[in-house]
Order: structure tokens, then C-alpha cells, then sequence
């Protein structure tokens, strides 16, 4: 971290090239102090409110998704004294709140392996729905558990900030293993605990190795179990 004095030049900086900004660059810095306020605990800098006042221009959808994904995080998990300074434009909760729901309702692509994920909690007496939306309208949860109010997310090698490809004779998720999440992933997980009792996180790499359905039978009962869902079908 810089120092109380260089963090105070680059403040200065932003306020005074913010105006400047494409309206990329400048989703990009809002989307990025919140994603470090939210996730890393920092305080939000004091240039925040000046970039939020700022005209954006046009902006095509995966912007205004970035803004309101800003908006959420500054609504729902950032706290500080700077919030009660912030005045959102009017657009944000129209047009960029618009955008993000309609990404939540195109978000529907089912894997195979959340199939078979799926269909091994039915058959274990359990009811699930997958790739369905979160009441409030604003997330797709890949298997949720209405009965117990469990999500499932299963997270993909792009949930993961993969460095390396673990070297020489590794297996194809050992790099992953130490690998961080995205910061994406974590604040999915970070929304999705405000809404539901339980949120179980399944690891590619950790699905890629269990050989039969008796394997992944048995992963998926230790799941359900550690979350505290009852499993009515012999296990």
C-alpha cells in the first residue's frame, strides 16, 4: 500500500484526469475501489464521490452491468464515511440495473457436470431447481435448494486466478488448488449469503477427478450434509 502522502497525489490525480476518462476507464476505476472496499476491507478513497458525479456518456451494456455491479456493492457491502456523500445519476437503477438483470435472465447455459450434479441431489429425495433466478431477480444460482435455501455454485477454471499450469507432471487442476478466486467469484458469493442460509462453493478440478457415480454420489452427500440438508433417500 502507498503511503498516507502518495495516496493523496493519486487522488488528486484521478479528480483531475477523471473528466478526461472514456467511459470504460471510468467504469473500470468505480468498479475497481468498490471491488477492493468490498472484498479487501480498504476504505473507499476520498476522489469517490467526484468520479461518481461524473457524466459517463453512452455506454453499451457490459459497462452498465460494471456500474451497477458497483452499485450493489456500494448499497449492499461497503460501509465508510464516504457513503453518505455518494448521489448515484438516476440511470443507474434504469438503464445499467436493466442490463444487469437482463444478463442474469440470459444467464442459463447448464454444463454437464451441473446435470449430473442436479440429478444425484434428486434422486437423493432432495428438491432443487437449477439455473434459476434469485427472487430479487438479479442473480443466476447454478443449483438452488428452495427447501433449505442452499445455493450451489460451480465454479469453472475462469472462477479461479490460475498463474501457472502447475509444472511438470501435474495433474490438470493442481495449479488451481492454490490459486485465488476472482474477485467476480467472491463477491457472487458475497451477495449470495446476504439471500440464502447457505452458499456451497463445488471446484471444477474437484468434480473433474471423481471416477463413476458412486464417487460423485459420495461427494455430493458430504455436501449436502456439511450444509445441514436433510437427505431423505438412502445414501
Amino acid at each position: 500500500m502507498p503511503g498516507a502522502e502518495a495516496r493523496a497525489a493519486l487522488e488528486v490525480a484521478v479528480v483531475r484526469v477523471g473528466p478526461g476518462m472514456t467511459p470504460h476507464n471510468l467504469s473500470n476505476t468505480l468498479w475497481s475501489f468498490l471491488t477492493l472496499a468490498a472484498t479487501r476491507d480498504l476504505p473507499l478513497p476520498a476522489c469517490y464521490p467526484a468520479l461518481c458525479a461524473l457524466d459517463v456518456g453512452s455506454l453499451e451494456d457490459v459497462r452498465l452491468i460494471m456500474l451497477f455491479h458497483a452499485h450493489m456493492m456500494y448499497t449492499e457491502l461497503v460501509g465508510g464515511d464516504v457513503r453518505d456523500e455518494v448521489t448515484f445519476p438516476p440511470w443507474i437503477m434504469h438503464e445499467a440495473r436493466e442490463a444487469w438483470m437482463r444478463n442474469a435472465r440470459e444467464d442459463a447455459t447448464v454444463p454437464t457436470w451441473v446435470k449430473d450434479a442436479a440429478s444425484i441431489i434428486g434422486e437423493l429425495g432432495v428438491r432443487c431447481d437449477v439455473e434459476c433466478l434469485s427472487e430479487c431477480g438479479k442473480f443466476s444460482i447454478g443449483v438452488f435448494l428452495p427447501v433449505d435455501e442452499v445455493a450451489i455454485e460451480f465454479d469453472g477454471p475462469t472462477h479461479f486466478i490460475n498463474t501457472s499450469d502447475g509444472g511438470k507432471g501435474a495433474a490438470p487442476g493442481d495449479a488451481y488448488r492454490t490459486s485465488p478466486r476472482t474477485p467476480s467469484t467472491e463477491l457472487r458469493d458475497m451477495f449470495l449469503r446476504r439471500r440464502y442460509r447457505t452458499v456451497l462453493s463445488v471446484p471444477w478440478f474437484e468434480w473433474a477427478e471423481l471416477r463413476g457415480s458412486v464417487a460423485k454420489r459420495a461427494y455430493v452427500v458430504a455436501k449436502l450434509k456439511a450444509a445441514g440438508v436433510s437427505i431423505l433417500a438412502p445414501s
